[in-house]
């Protein structure tokens, strides 16, 4: 690859552990290829997914920065860069424009669609909260006919439904002031973690019949529900597996790093899943041993899992949102990693889980230790390719944003204001 290519997408993300900084770029048929990635420890930078040390985050980022360059062997300029953004600053609502239709026939046309949704988008935020994007949601005739795409459809009246993020203003402004400090000036997007990962695992069967996408992390659980409608519900969790490891650190009387070590050890994993009834750890003097009961390294994990994932089943709404997962739940991030999460995951939500490994990209992918790790990341160049193109094109139409309204899960609201842009 020539230096400096001008193709080139940078996406970055500061996570609670590491902060990460990936290039690619597309193929000629418009395939995502990973060309570089770096990451570094976050030292105490990030916490539940936001920046609480700017001036040491923007040092880490400037090595991972440096880290994707060298492994991709360019020379990047640095012009745009997207971003994933999490935790709880993070805000869903449902936005809903109306409008009557007048006209002899009652036939919905493209500019009514274009009204009800400039309604919908137009929902009042906090003055600390910072619009971060809107997505199709569905439409309803007449008040009870739940359509996608209502164009060309016969109603006396139409109800666009968004479902709307935004975003607290000051973690947003501080990572906006890191990603500048290291020089992307010229663009820069945000897109919350969930969503991006829906682009690089969910298939289109499950965004058709209805899936729960949960991506969970070191500190923040985020989650997103997905229909061919659009989105129904989306949030975030202020804990993570760190949460896990503490309890453990606390209820076995071991170091916080050596329980974060232990729930990521398959060799553990292993000996546990063959019966073992205890487990050898190291003491506190040099050289010495303890061993620990597997039933309460399992009890203590079980139960924080229980307390997670049963706060996540009451965000959701038992008449809106459960009764369209058909799909049940892709489960990514690192905590999908764990085979006692995975397990609880799908007896406290009562429905089938697997694995959201990313697929469809190719490059450097044996820099990636575990996939499921980088499924929002590796889902953010696939958005950036598929929807970010789409809106950095010059010259679009009104006419043209609305020419397939309904049919891509993911289709932006693409009116004048183009909501993505922050």
């Amino acid at each position: 690859m020539a230096a400096n290519d001008k193709n080139l997408i940078t996406c970055v993300e500061f996570g609670t552990h590491s902060v990460r900084a990936l290039h690619g770029m597309c193929d000629k048929a418009g395939n995502p290829v990973v060309v570089g990635l770096g990451q570094e420890p976050s030292d105490g930078a990030v916490c539940k997914g936001e920046i609480i040390d700017a001036q040491k985050a923007s040092a880490v980022l400037e090595k991972a920065l440096a880290d994707a360059d060298k492994s991709a062997g360019i020379v990047n300029e640095r012009r745009n860069v997207y971003c994933i953004v999490n935790g709880s600053g993070i805000t869903s609502r449902q936005g809903e424009g109306q409008v009557f239709i007048y006209a002899d026939d009652h036939r919905v046309r493209q500019n009514h669609i274009l009204e009800a949704v400039n309604k919908a988008q137009n929902l009042a935020l906090p003055p600390d909260q910072i619009l971060l994007g809107s997505f199709d949601s569905y439409f309803l005739l007449d008040s009870h006919n739940r359509v996608s795409d209502p164009d060309g459809m016969t109603a006396s009246r139409l109800d666009a439904f968004l479902h709307i993020l935004s975003i607290s203003r000051r973690p947003l402004e501080i990572t906006k002031s890191v990603l500048r400090e290291q020089g992307f000036e010229d663009s820069i997007e945000f897109v919350f973690s969930p969503v991006a990962a829906a682009f690089g695992t969910l298939q289109e069967k499950e965004k058709n019949d209805g899936v729960l996408l949960i991506d969970m992390g070191a500190g923040v659980t985020s989650y997103i529900v997905i229909r061919r409608d659009g989105i129904l519900a989306s949030g975030a969790l202020a804990v993570g597996t760190d949460n896990i490891a503490n309890d453990l650190s606390i209820g076995l009387d071991l170091g916080i790093d050596q329980c974060r070590k232990m729930l990521t050890d398959s060799d553990l994993a292993a000996r546990i899943h063959s019966g073992e009834p205890f487990i050898e750890v190291g003491g506190q003097g040099s050289g010495s041993k303890r061993k620990i009961p597997v039933g309460s390294y399992e009890r203590i994990i079980e139960l924080r899992l229980q307390e997670i994932f049963s706060i996540l089943r009451e965000q959701l709404d038992p008449r809106t949102c459960t009764p369209q997962l058909e799909s049940g739940i892709v489960f990514c991030g690192g905590g999908a990693m764990l085979a006692a999460a995975r397990k609880n995951l799908e007896e406290t939500m009562r429905m089938p889980v697997r694995q959201g490994i990313p697929s469809g990209f190719s490059g450097a992918m044996t820099a990636l230790d575990n996939p499921l790790r980088y499924a929002d990341l590796l889902g953010l160049l696939k958005y950036a390719i598929q929807i970010g193109g789409d809106q950095n094109s010059s010259g679009m139409r009104i006419g043209d944003a609305l020419e397939d309204f309904g049919e891509n899960l993911f289709q932006k609201v693409k009116d004048l204001t183009k909501v993505f842009k922050i």
